[in-house]
C-alpha cells in the first residue's frame, strides 16, 4: 500500500469514527401550564447549531459530538432558560418557560475565554442579560454602576469620550483605560472610541482585578465584555419611541431576518436620541451638556456548516455636546461642596465650547471546530474623528482655550484555539497583534488676559501655539492559560502572557508669534510585560464553590506629546497583582445566590501627570507612583416568590498612595502624597436592585423596577500642593455621599411594551467627574432629575 493510500484510509477510518459519535438532542418547550410553545429558539452556546420548536413544542438538533454543552432556549416575552447538557447517545431535553420564574437562572460567562457557569468560575465575574440590563435602565456607557461590587462608571459630562470607569480603587482620566472592553469580542484600546451607546444587548460582563493573562494591555483593574444580539434564522424586530424631561427624545429600531435560510442571518439596529443641556452658562445665556447621539450595528452571521462559522460586524457612533461646562474651585476658600450648595448647574466662561465624534468599527469573526479545540480569529479596525473647542481657564477672562481634531486608527488580529469538551485538561493559547495611529491639530489660543496668571506672556499675547503630534503604536502578544482538574472537585489553573510594544512619536510644533522658535522632535519606546495567573478552585458541594486566585495586569507606557525636552518624553508601563479569595453559593434550591469575595491589590510604577523637569517646565506622564487597595465584595440575588426577586451588591474599599513624591510647580519644593487616599474610591458602595412581574391576565403583565445606587464620601484628586491658606498635601477635592433612586413601571405584552420611567428621582445634586492637576480644580455637573415615557412594538 503506497503512502497516498494509507492517508485516505486513515482520514476514511477518523470520518467513520467521527460519524459514530455523533449525536442528537430533542426535546419539547412549554409554559408552566404545559401548553406547547411553537417558535421557540433553542441554541447550542459557543456553537452554529440550533432548532426552532414546532406547533407541538418539539425540537431536535442533530449532529452533535458527545461532550458537554450549554443549551439556551429563548422565547418573546419569557424568561431566557440555559442548561448544562451532557450528550450521550439519545438524549432528551425539555424545557418549561415562564413569564414570572421563582427560582435564580444559570448565567454563563466568557470569562476566560470559554463558557463557564459563573458560580463555577475562579474570578470576580458579574454579568446581566437581557431582562437586567432593561430592568436596570442601562443604556450608555456610564450607566453599569448597579452590575458589581467595588465597580463605577461616571459620567464625563460630554460625549463620552472620557467615561471614567474604576474598579477597586483603580481609575484614570487619561486617553488609556486602565479597564479593557470587549465588544463582540473586539478590543477598544482607548476612551475617545468607547461606545456611549448601549443598544441591542444581549450579555454584559464585567471581571474585577487584572486580566492580562488573556486580555493583555489595559487590563490593569478589569474587564468590561458587551455581547450583541446574535442574528438568528427567525423574522423578528421592534421599534421604539420615547420621550422626557430636558425636551429629550429617543427613536430605535432593530431587524432580525434570515437571508438564506439555515445558513446566512442579518440583524441591524439604530437608535437615535437627543436631549437638551441642564448648566446653564451665565456668559453668554447658554444651556451646557447637552447630547444628541446616533449609533447603528449591521451583522450578518453565516453557518457554513456544524464546525464553521462567520460574522462580519459593522457598527457607527455619532455624538455631540456642547460641553465641557467645568466649575473650578480653589480650596479652603472655595469648594466643590459650596459650589452644590450655592450655585448648583452654572457656570461662567467666555468660551463657545463644543465636543463632536464619529466612531465606526469593522470586525470579522471566524470560527472552526475540529474534533478536539476549535480556531477563533477576530480581525477588527476601527476609525474615531474628533473635533472639540475647549476652555482652559473656565473663567470669564480671555485666558486660554484650545481646539484639536484627532484622527485615530485601530487594527487588531487575534487567533485562539481552546479545547473542546469537558475534559480534566482544559486549555486556551493564541497570539495577538494590533496597530494604532492617532494624529492630532492642537490649537492652544492664548488669549488676552494671560497676564492675569502669567505676567511673562502678556507682551506677546495673543497668539496660538500648533501642535501636530503623530503617534504609532504596534504589538504583539502570545498567550496561554490552562486549568487541570486535579480530582473531581479540586481544579488548578495557570497562565501566561507576553506582550511586546513599540511606540513612535513625530511632534511638529509652531507659533503664530515669530518671538517663539518653531520646534519639533521624534522619540521611540519599546516596552515588555509579563502577566501570569494562578487559580485554585475547590467544589465544596454541588452548590458551594471556593476560589482563590492571583494575576498580574499592566497598562502600556508611552510618549509624551506635549514636552520641549524628547528627553521628558518615554514613559513606562504600570502595573498591579491582584491577590483574591472567594465563595460562591446556591441556597434554597436554587433561589438564593450569595457569593463573597476579598482582595488585595499592589498597584506599581503609576502613571502620574507631574513637572518632569523643572529647568524646561515641562508637564506630563512619569511612573512616580505606588499604591495599595483592599476590600470586600457581596454579590446576591434571591427569588423571594413568583415574579418577585431583589439583588444586593455591597463593597468596602481601603486605599492608600504608598509613595508620591513629585515638585510643586509654584515653589519647586517637593511634596509628598504618601498616606492619601486615591481618586474615585469611595469606601462604600452598593445597590439594591427590586423586580416584580405580576400577569394580570393570560396576555397582559405588569412590571416594576427600582435601582438604587450608593456611595460614600470620595475624593477627585490625589492631594493638593500646599499653599499659604492650605498647608497641607492631603486629598481636598471631596465629593460627600450620594444615592441615585431609579425606577421604571409599565404594562407589556408579546407585542407591546409601555413603561414611565425616572432616574435620580430624588434630584441629588452632585459631580459625576472632577479632576486636579496642580492648581488646577474641576468637575463636571451629574446628570439631575429625568423622567419619560417610551413605548416599544415588537413582532
Amino acid at each position: 500500500m503506497n503512502f497516498k493510500n494509507l492517508i485516505g484510509l486513515g482520514l476514511l477510518l477518523v470520518s467513520i469514527v467521527a460519524m459514530g459519535q455523533e449525536s442528537t438532542i430533542t426535546g419539547t418547550v412549554t409554559n408552566m401550564d404545559g401548553t406547547p410553545i411553537a417558535g421557540a429558539n433553542v441554541y447550542i452556546l459557543g456553537t452554529g447549531q440550533g432548532a426552532s420548536t414546532n406547533t407541538d413544542g418539539l425540537y431536535t438538533i442533530p449532529g452533535l459530538k458527545q461532550r458537554s454543552y450549554f443549551l439556551q432556549v429563548s422565547y418573546l416575552g419569557f424568561q431566557t432558560v440555559t442548561k448544562s447538557v451532557q450528550v450521550e447517545e439519545n438524549n432528551t431535553v425539555d424545557f418549561v418557560l415562564s413569564q414570572n420564574p421563582d427560582q435564580l437562572g444559570e448565567v454563563i460567562v466568557t470569562a476566560n475565554r470559554r463558557l463557564q457557569d459563573i458560580q463555577k468560575t475562579a474570578a470576580s465575574v458579574s454579568a446581566i442579560g437581557v431582562k437586567q440590563v432593561e430592568q436596570l435602565q442601562v443604556k450608555q456607557f456610564n450607566e453599569l454602576n448597579s452590575i458589581a461590587p467595588n465597580f463605577r462608571s461616571y459620567d464625563d459630562g460630554a460625549t463620552g469620550a472620557f467615561t471614567l470607569i474604576a474598579s477597586r480603587g483603580i481609575s484614570t482620566i487619561d486617553f488609556v483605560p486602565t479597564i479593557g472592553l470587549y465588544v463582540d469580542e473586539v478590543p477598544y484600546f482607548t476612551t475617545t472610541a468607547f461606545p456611549l451607546s448601549l443598544s441591542d444587548v444581549e450579555q454584559i460582563e464585567i471581571l474585577r482585578g487584572p486580566q492580562g493573562t488573556l486580555y493583555g494591555r489595559n487590563a490593569l483593574a478589569g474587564v468590561i465584555k458587551v455581547t450583541s444580539k446574535r442574528p438568528t434564522n427567525e423574522l423578528s424586530g421592534y421599534a421604539t419611541v420615547g420621550f422626557g424631561n430636558l425636551d429629550s427624545k429617543e427613536i430605535g429600531f432593530g431587524i432580525n431576518t434570515p437571508v438564506v435560510k439555515d445558513k446566512l442571518f442579518f440583524r441591524a439596529n439604530a437608535n437615535i436620541t437627543d436631549r437638551d443641556g441642564f448648566v446653564r452658562n451665565l456668559f453668554n445665556g447658554k444651556n451646557l451638556q447637552n447630547r444628541q447621539a446616533m449609533d447603528a450595528n449591521f451583522r450578518l452571521k453565516y453557518y457554513a456548516n456544524d464546525r464553521l462559522n462567520m460574522s462580519l460586524l459593522y457598527s457607527l457612533q455619532r455624538r455631540e455636546s456642547n460641553a465641557y461646562a467645568f466649575v473650578l474651585v480653589s480650596p479652603p476658600d472655595l469648594t466643590f461642596q459650596d459650589v452644590l450648595e450655592n450655585n448648583p448647574y452654572e457656570v461662567n466662561f467666555n468660551e463657545d465650547v463644543l465636543r463632536r465624534a464619529l466612531t465606526q468599527n469593522v470586525a470579522f469573526n471566524l470560527k472552526y471546530d475540529f474534533e478536539a479545540f476549535s480556531l477563533n480569529s477576530i480581525t477588527s479596525y476601527q476609525k474615531t474623528d474628533q473635533f472639540s473647542v475647549d476652555e482652559f481657564d473656565y473663567t470669564a477672562f480671555d485666558i486660554q482655550s484650545a481646539g484639536r481634531t484627532l484622527d485615530l486608527e485601530n487594527i487588531t488580529q487575534e487567533v485562539r484555539l481552546a479545547s473542546l469538551g469537558d475534559t480534566k485538561f482544559q486549555w486556551t493559547t493564541g497570539v495577538f497583534l494590533y496597530r494604532t495611529e492617532r494624529e492630532n491639530l492642537d490649537n492652544l489660543r492664548v488669549g488676552t488676559d494671560i497676564g492675569l496668571v502669567d505676567t511673562d506672556l502678556a507682551p506677546f499675547a495673543p497668539f496660538n501655539r500648533f501642535d501636530t503630534p503623530k503617534i504609532v503604536q504596534q504589538g504583539v502578544a502570545v498567550f496561554g492559560q490552562a486549568s487541570f482538574a486535579i480530582t473531581d472537585k479540586l481544579t488548578i489553573t495557570g497562565g501566561l502572557r507576553y506582550d511586546h510594544e513599540e511606540v513612535d512619536a513625530d511632534v511638529g510644533r509652531t507659533f503664530t508669534n515669530p518671538v517663539f522658535p518653531d520646534g519639533s522632535f521624534s522619540e521611540s519606546a519599546a516596552f515588555d510585560a509579563i502577566s501570569p495567573k494562578v487559580a485554585l478552585s475547590f467544589q465544596a458541594t454541588e452548590d458551594v464553590f471556593l476560589f482563590a486566585n492571583a494575576a498580574r495586569g499592566f497598562r502600556p507606557g508611552g510618549v509624551n506629546t506635549f514636552v520641549t525636552d524628547p528627553d521628558n518624553a518615554p514613559f513606562d508601563p504600570e502595573n498591579t497583582w491582584n491577590y483574591e479569595g472567594g465563595i460562591k453559593t446556591n441556597l434554597l434550591e436554587n433561589r438564593l445566590k450569595l457569593n463573597l469575595t476579598a482582595f488585595f491589590i499592589n498597584y506599581t510604577d503609576q502613571q502620574v501627570f507631574t513637572l518632569l523637569n523643572q529647568e524646561t517646565f515641562d508637564f506630563g506622564t512619569d511612573n512616580i507612583g505606588e499604591s495599595r487597595s483592599y476590600g470586600l465584595e457581596l454579590e446576591s440575588q434571591w427569588a423571594a416568590t413568583k415574579g418577585l426577586n431583589f439583588t444586593l451588591n455591597l463593597g468596602y474599599l481601603n486605599t492608600e498612595i504608598t509613595d508620591y513624591i513629585t515638585p510643586n510647580p509654584d515653589t519647586l519644593q517637593e511634596v509628598d502624597f504618601s498616606g492619601n487616599e486615591l481618586a474615585y474610591s469611595p469606601e462604600f458602595t452598593g445597590n439594591l436592585n427590586v423586580n416584580y412581574i405580576q400577569p394580570l391576565n393570560k396576555k397582559m403583565n405588569l412590571e416594576a423596577s427600582v435601582d438604587y445606587n450608593y456611595q460614600s464620601d470620595m475624593f477627585f484628586d490625589f492631594g493638593q500642593f500646599p499653599t499659604a491658606q492650605l498647608p497641607t498635601s492631603e486629598n481636598q477635592l471631596l465629593q460627600e455621599a450620594y444615592g441615585l433612586l431609579n425606577g421604571r413601571i409599565g404594562i407589556t405584552t408579546k407585542n407591546l411594551d409601555v413603561f414611565v420611567w425616572g432616574k435620580n428621582i430624588t434630584d441629588e445634586v452632585y459631580f459625576s467627574y472632577g479632576y486636579g492637576v496642580g492648581s488646577f480644580n474641576a468637575a463636571a455637573f451629574g446628570l439631575p432629575q429625568t423622567y419619560g415615557a417610551t413605548v416599544t412594538a415588537k413582532f
